[in-house]
C-alpha cells in the first residue's frame, strides 16, 4: 500500500518564515520604481490586482524606500499561497507588500520615513498566517490520528511509521 499515492495521512502545511541573515536583506532608497532594476522581479504583482491608490502613488513615485527579503515558504501548497495572496491586500484592495514570480523573496516599498510601520504591519500579516497554519496543522494531526486509530486492524507497518512520525516530529 502506497501511502504517497493513497493520501490516506495528510501532510502538514509548513511555515512562512524570512531568512533572518543580513545578507538576505536589502534595504534601500530608489527615486522611481519604474526604472530600478531590484523591482523588475516584482513588477507582476505590483501591476496586478492592485487599487487605484496605491497605483497612483506608484506612479506619482511617492515610494522612496525599499526592503527587499528572502522568503521561506512551501509555493507549490496552493492553500499557502492562497493565504499568502490574501493577506497581502488591505480592505480597499491596496497591497501592503509583493512576492516575486518565485515566490521567495518579499518586497515592502513604503513613503519617506514610515518603514518601520510598514514592516510592523507586514510582519503581523505573516503572523497571522502563520497562526492559522498552526490551527490548520492541529486539525490534520488530529484527522491522521483517527486515520491511523481506524487502520490499526489492518496492522501494517507504514501506518505505524507514520503515526510515530506524526506524533514525535516537531515541524
Amino acid at each position: 500500500m502506497e501511502l504517497e499515492d493513497n493520501s490516506i495521512y495528510r501532510n502538514l502545511i509548513s511555515h512562512i518564515d524570512i531568512n533572518r541573515s543580513l545578507n538576505s536583506i536589502e534595504y534601500f532608497d530608489f527615486r522611481d520604481i519604474n526604472i530600478e532594476p531590484k523591482f523588475k522581479e516584482f513588477v507582476n504583482d505590483i501591476n496586478f490586482g492592485n487599487d487605484s491608490i496605491e497605483m497612483s502613488l506608484i506612479k506619482n513615485k511617492a515610494y522612496k524606500e525599499a526592503v527587499v527579503m528572502s522568503l521561506s515558504m512551501d509555493s507549490k501548497n496552493n492553500a499557502l499561497v492562497e493565504m499568502l495572496k490574501e493577506e497581502q491586500k488591505t480592505f480597499g484592495g491596496t497591497k501592503v507588500f509583493y512576492v516575486n514570480g518565485a515566490l521567495d523573496k518579499l518586497l515592502v516599498i513604503s513613503v519617506p520615513r514610515s518603514m518601520e510601520g510598514k514592516l510592523n504591519m507586514v510582519i503581523n500579516r505573516l503572523n497571522k498566517i502563520n497562526e492559522k497554519i498552526s490551527r490548520i496543522n492541529s486539525r490534520i494531526k488530529k484527522e491522521n490520528m483517527e486515520v491511523f486509530m481506524q487502520r490499526q486492524v489492518l496492522k501494517d507497518k507504514k501506518d505505524i511509521v507514520v503515526n510515530m512520525i506524526n506524533q514525535n516530529l516537531r515541524v
